[in-house]
C-alpha cells in the first residue's frame, strides 16, 4: 500500500478489526467478568502497540501534541472501560452499533472546536447513523 488510495483498504480492514474484536469481546465476557476480558484485551492491545511504536522506528516527542496524545488515551481506555460494562450486560447486536456513533460525535465537535465543516450530505449522514442506531437498539 503506497498510492493516495491506502486509507480506503486502512479502513475496511479496520472494519472487519473491530467487527471482529465487538464479536469476541462479547464471547470472552461470557465466560470471564468485564474486568478480566477488559485487563486482558487492553494488555494485548498495549502489546500490538508496543510492536508498532518498536518496528515502525520509534521517535517520541515531548510537547503539546504528546500531552493531547497521553488525553486522547485517557478518554479512549475510560471510553472502552465504559463499553464493556455495557456489553457484559447488554446485546452486542445493540451496544457495538450504538457505541459505534462516536465518529458522528468526533465530526460535530469537529465543526464547533475545530470550525471544520460539514457538507449537506455529511449533516444527513450523521442524522441517519443516529436513526440507524435508535433502529438497531429497538
Amino acid at each position: 500500500m503506497g498510492s493516495g488510495s491506502d486509507w480506503l483498504a486502512y479502513a475496511l480492514l479496520c472494519l472487519i478489526m473491530w467487527g471482529l474484536w465487538g464479536l469476541v469481546l462479547k464471547v470472552a465476557s461470557r465466560g470471564s467478568s468485564w474486568l478480566e476480558v477488559y485487563f486482558l484485551s487492553a494488555i494485548a492491545s498495549f502489546a500490538v502497540a508496543v510492536t508498532v511504536f518498536v518496528f515502525g522506528g520509534p521517535h517520541l516527542k515531548v510537547g503539546r501534541s504528546a500531552l493531547l496524545a497521553l488525553l486522547a488515551g485517557v478518554f479512549g481506555g475510560g471510553g472502552y472501560v465504559l463499553f464493556m460494562k455495557a456489553l457484559s450486560t447488554g446485546r452486542a447486536s445493540v451496544v457495538v452499533p450504538l457505541t459505534a456513533l462516536y465518529p458522528a460525535l468526533t465530526a460535530v465537535l469537529a465543526l464547533v472546536v475545530l470550525g471544520e465543516k460539514i457538507s449537506t450530505t455529511q449533516a444527513l449522514g450523521i442524522v441517519l447513523a443516529v436513526l440507524a442506531a435508535v433502529l438497531l437498539s429497538l
